[in-house]
Order: structure tokens, then sequence, then C-alpha cells
């Protein structure tokens, strides 16, 4: 038997151990709201989809399929599940529309910056350059993919109560929040802040990146009216 023979089959022996050593990454936020206390949020991501929940697995979660840009939102109270398809943004920049931009380099590749609009602050970000980038073109995506549903939520919120930091965050400069690599701090003008406790790799668990067989199925588009 020759080396070019033997090769493939060690890889042929080999493929069942291969296929199942996917692993996924966990990465560990604690969250606050205005008033409130704060909060675990934990990301899962593994090559094919990311998943958003609390930390429990059984409770609700956020499941997006990396490829397609779907997004799904599990109720577990409801036996619903919210399908979000990615759209085109329709809505125009307001204007003027002029973005300030400040940096400051910190130690290593940790960059802290801030993002206003018009002459208005908006958000203040920590973030470290070489940190899970997988995690944040996952989080790239799932941004990207709900910018249609803010900027319908946007159109549909009464003139005197709209904040063009929402546009900023959520519509028109996403990719301005990721472009230092994954957030290690995050604080708004809204008074909402994140900031990274953890992260890890482990085996990957496909009961987790799984929709419930029996739940509803509810097109989101019918629902924003898209």
């Amino acid at each position: 038997m020759n080396k070019l023979i033997k090769g493939v089959v060690w890889l042929m022996l080999l493929w069942p151990v291969l296929g199942l050593a996917e692993n996924m990454t966990e990465l560990d936020y604690l969250d606050q709201d205005p008033g409130t206390a704060a909060y675990p949020t934990r990301i899962l991501v593994n090559t094919k989809f990311m998943r958003m929940d609390s930390g429990k697995d059984t409770g609700d979660f956020i499941l997006m399929d990396r490829h397609s840009g779907a997004i799904y939102n599990v109720i577990q109270s409801e036996k619903n599940i919210y399908r979000y398809n990615p759209h085109k943004v329709k809505l125009a920049k307001p204007t003027p529309w002029k973005i300030q931009e400040e940096v400051k380099q910190l130690p290593g590749d940790t960059r802290k910056f801030t993002l206003g609009v018009n002459g208005k602050p908006c958000m203040e970000i920590t973030a470290t350059q070489k940190l899970l980038p997988d995690v944040v073109s996952a989080l790239a995506t799932y941004r990207q993919a709900l910018t249609w549903v803010e900027s319908l939520t946007w159109q549909r919120t009464p003139p005197e109560m709209r904040d063009q930091c929402d546009l900023v965050q959520h519509v028109f400069e996403i990719r301005r929040t990721l472009q230092y690599g994954l957030p290690i701090q995050e604080l708004y003008v809204n008074g909402r802040s994140r900031r990274y406790v953890s992260n890890s790799v482990r085996a990957s668990q496909p009961a987790l990146f799984q929709l419930p067989s029996t739940y509803k199925i509810i097109n989101a588009d019918q629902i924003q009216g898209n």
C-alpha cells in the first residue's frame, strides 16, 4: 500500500471522530437596563448557528442561521417561534447626518471609542481586536439582519420620542460598533450597559441549536407589515 492510499485510509478511519469534534464558543455578558439589576446574557456560536439566551438551556432563546441570516425568537410560554427574515432597509438617513467618533488606544489590542451623531453622544464602547473574531462575525450578521425591524420601529415611533442614537446603534452605523473587535464594555446614552464576563470553548451541543418541532412558526414579516 503506497503512502497516498495509507493516508486516505487513515483519514477515513478518523472521520467519525473528527465529525464529532465540532466545538462551540460560549461568550458571557452581564447586561443592565436603567433602574434594574444586572442579568446574564449567554451567546453560543458554532459554524452554522448563533444562540442567545439567559444561560438556561430550557428557557426562551434567539437562534440565528449564520448563512441565511434568518432569526428565530423562541417563546416557551407561548409555544411560538417568531421568524425574522433579513430585508433591505428602506429608511433614508436623516438630514443632517454627521457622525462623531473619538478613539483612545489602550494597552494591547484594546480601544475605547465613542460614537455620536449631530453633536449628541450616543455610546462608549471598549473593544479588543483579537478576541473571538468568529463571534464578532456572527454578531455583525445578527445586527445587520435586524436593521429592517429597527428601521420600522423608528418609523412607527412618534417624532417627539425619536432618538437618532437608536439609528446609529441599530440601523445605519452597526458596523462601527464592531469595528475594533469584540465589545468588552458597552455604555449607551439610554442607560443600558453590557460588560464582558468570560468566554470558553467546549463541545457543541446540537440540541441547543434546534427549534422545538411542535411549536408554531409565525412569520414576523406579516406582523411587521413588510
